[in-house]
């Protein structure tokens, strides 16, 4: 090993120092989210970093329409005296070693945040046009299948164009770091049988996972939802519908 190889090492971890919160959030692209779930299989350092933030998509699924009826009516001006008080903060909060941890963190919840308000709210935004989505409007309990630590819900919104899906998932009990991660996905089964593979994360020890996904089926054409371990493809909980 020469005087260099340990630079030439922090410098590849410090390649996916800030990757945490984006991948917990799901703001990483598909191409990122593979390398990075590579990364956690031999890093336990940030294995341990997406188990802390894994509360906050918990937290953020809990954001409901009436906490965005403030997209209806312009933000009130701040007092006078408030912006050199705030410029002081924000000087102060730059000299922290955590700040990009941080606003990396806050800005993905920005992001998310968003994109709830356009989900619940899509017209606000001049996104959707047509027929509302027809949601099923609660969370639907996975059936364990296999002998796991994991448990699941899932919700489901129709569209005009097919459903989306999205899941809770929560491997083991919260802060309980002992087990390998674990290649998951969720697999759609249609009423005539027929199974297709609509997504794909890591499941980390002690950790909440939220997936989404879309499938081009209508809602009354699917028979159950299934999760899945990617490796061997045994079921692990599957809901019917």
């Amino acid at each position: 090993m020469t005087a260099f190889d340990p630079l030439l090492d922090r410098a590849a971890d410090d390649r996916y120092a800030t990757w945490d919160a984006a991948y917990v959030l799901g703001s990483l692209s598909s191409e990122e989210r593979r390398e990075y779930e590579a990364h956690l299989k031999t890093c336990a350092h940030c294995r341990s970093a997406v188990a802390e933030l894994s509360g906050i998509p918990a937290l953020l699924s809990k954001v409901g329409p009436a906490d965005f009826r403030e997209f209806d009516s312009a933000p009130a001006e701040p007092p006078a005296e408030v912006l050199p008080g705030l410029l002081d903060k924000v000087r102060a909060r730059r000299r922290r070693s955590r700040w990009m941890a941080t606003a990396a963190v806050g800005l993905a919840a920005a992001v998310l945040a968003v994109g709830i308000a356009i989900v619940m709210r899509p017209e606000t935004f001049g996104v959707q046009t047509g027929t509302p989505p027809q949601a099923s409007g609660q969370q639907l309990e996975m059936n364990k299948v296999s002998e796991t630590p994991i448990n699941a819900t899932i919700s489901m919104t129709g569209y005009g164009w097919g459903t989306r899906i999205d899941m809770a998932c929560t491997y083991g009990d919260w802060g309980q770091r002992d087990a390998p991660p674990q290649d998951l996905a969720m697999v759609v089964v249609g009423n005539d049988g027929t199974r297709n593979q609509i997504a794909t994360w890591l499941g980390l020890s002690g950790a909440t996972a939220l997936p989404s996904a879309n499938t081009p089926m209508q809602m009354d054409e699917i028979a159950a939802v299934q999760l899945v371990s990617s490796e061997s493809g045994e079921v692990l909980l599957e809901r019917s519908l």
